[in-house]
């Protein structure tokens, strides 16, 4: 099923041009892997995951996705989500961008002479749109991972004895080697949804970003006219890459890694110069002491922050902290919250990092874009949701661990673990042109001869 916007106004693509979106879920928002992506210096009134565009039996409907300034129908706010017709206009915040839409069904029915203006939907109707909205996620996943067998049984059998070129044998291999891989994806995909399901979206979107690969290398190879060599090139490489990616992350258990630190990571916010500056902390001892960014906490010229505060992960309780101690030559700072009360630690931090080898799959846990990120509350009046994000090593030297993930402001101070749930470093910042894709972090030595200068030796491992 298909739906088609036009941006009428803002940063979301060219003004008066229709886009064409074929995937059951579009996502919209500030967030640089939204389908429909806004300026996040200019569109203010949107959200990093404000709404998404959610396909079923019935048609499409919005979704607002606890948005801080509401999705808006020609008008008439969102209040959980709503049935789209073509001609709608949405508003992703009542001064915000706008879109219109275009979907493939039948008009509006005009009611009978002396009809109410707006009738009801039956019962009936609403109640299956909600459930078949709640579970298409849990179909897709389950979609996917049967489809693999399948094809790994029929399709890539029949293809493979085919006369073709070395190219063409070439890209067969590569797709059944990537169907392999793809039921333990799943299997972690399903395991994360419940601990922390925009990982487990993000995933399945790559996932099927892959599938969708594959079957135009399939479409190819059984194309009467056959393919060009630099088609089949060119479709291979995007393949291998994203292969090599796939299998890198099944090398990692997730759940576990989510489920040994999760709760020791706490969203930070410093009072610098009278502005809010957001991050993210880890614990590292019980005591309350927490590893964070230098540059969260002081301003360039070395002004120390007014006030500290920290709101640990699925806590609603914001705690007071100080300034322990500021890196000489690393982007870290200590800082300690004022409660006696014990708080949950890291599960380690790596003395040299001997699992961040190049292509080596890691995982950061921290808050991207902080409070503007999808959590029960508003404002700072919250319960914290961390995000987990998978990536995989791309480059290390020795002032800097070079990840291929996500990153955004409120990223800042996000611990990266390796496969064993040890922290490996530490987010700072990234590639301004790479839309925060290359991701930059202090590395695990570093970090190690900071906490040990400090006193801190307890925790490394």
């Amino acid at each position: 099923m298909t739906i088609e916007l036009r941006i009428l106004t803002g940063s979301g693509g060219g003004a008066g041009a229709w886009t064409r979106f074929e995937t059951p879920i579009v996502t919209i928002g500030r967030h640089p892997d939204s389908d429909v992506h806004f300026d996040p210096d200019v569109e203010l009134d949107v959200s990093a995951r404000h709404a998404e565009l959610r396909a079923s039996d019935l048609g499409w409907s919005v979704y607002d996705l606890h948005s801080t300034n509401g999705t808006f129908v020609n008008g008439d706010r969102v209040t959980e989500h709503r049935r789209l017709f073509t001609g709608d206009v949405i508003s992703f915040g009542k001064r915000g961008p706008r879109a219109e839409v275009r979907v493939p069904e039948l008009p509006r029915a005009t009611p009978p002479s002396g009809a109410a203006t707006a009738a009801r939907r039956d019962t009936h109707e609403r109640i299956a749109q909600a459930v078949e909205a709640e579970t298409a996620s849990l179909k897709r996943l389950f979609a996917l991972a049967l489809g693999a067998v399948l094809v790994i049984g029929g399709v890539a059998f029949a293809l493979w004895h085919q006369r073709t070129s070395a190219r063409e044998h070439e890209l067969l291999a590569l797709i059944a080697r990537s169907d392999s891989v793809s039921v333990p994806l799943m299997q972690t995909i399903a395991a994360m949804q419940a601990r922390d399901s925009q990982f487990a979206r993000l995933l399945a979107q790559r996932d099927s970003v892959l599938a969708r690969e594959m079957a135009t290398g399939r479409q190819l190879m059984s194309s009467a006219r056959g393919a060009s060599p630099e088609a089949v090139a060119l479709l291979s490489q995007r393949i291998a890459l994203e292969t090599r990616l796939k299998q890198a992350l099944t090398q990692m258990d997730f759940p576990r890694v989510h489920d040994l630190n999760d709760a020791a990571v706490a969203i930070v916010v410093s009072d610098v110069d009278g502005v809010n500056v957001a991050g993210t902390a880890f614990a590292v001892a019980p005591n309350g002491l927490l590893v964070t960014n230098r540059h969260i906490l002081r301003t360039k010229e070395g002004r120390l922050p007014r006030r500290i505060a920290v709101l640990f992960a699925n806590t609603t309780t914001w705690q007071e902290a100080q300034l322990v101690r500021v890196s000489d030559d690393a982007d870290l700072a200590l800082i300690q919250t004022q409660s006696p009360t014990a708080v949950p630690v890291v599960a380690g931090v790596s003395r040299a990092g001997h699992d961040t080898r190049v292509g080596s799959p890691v995982a950061s846990i921290g808050y991207p874009h902080a409070v503007d990120t999808p959590m029960e509350g508003t404002g700072l009046d919250v319960r914290a949701r961390t995000t987990t994000t998978a990536g995989t090593v791309s480059k290390r030297i020795p002032d800097v661990l070079q990840i291929d993930s996500y990153a955004g402001r409120g990223s800042s101070g996000s611990p990266v673990f390796d496969v064993h749930g040890n922290v490996v470093g530490v987010i700072y910042g990234g590639e301004a042109e790479s839309r925060g894709r290359i991701v930059y972090a202090v590395p695990a030595e570093k970090l190690a001869a900071f906490l040990s200068a400090s006193g801190v030796s307890a925790i490394l491992r």
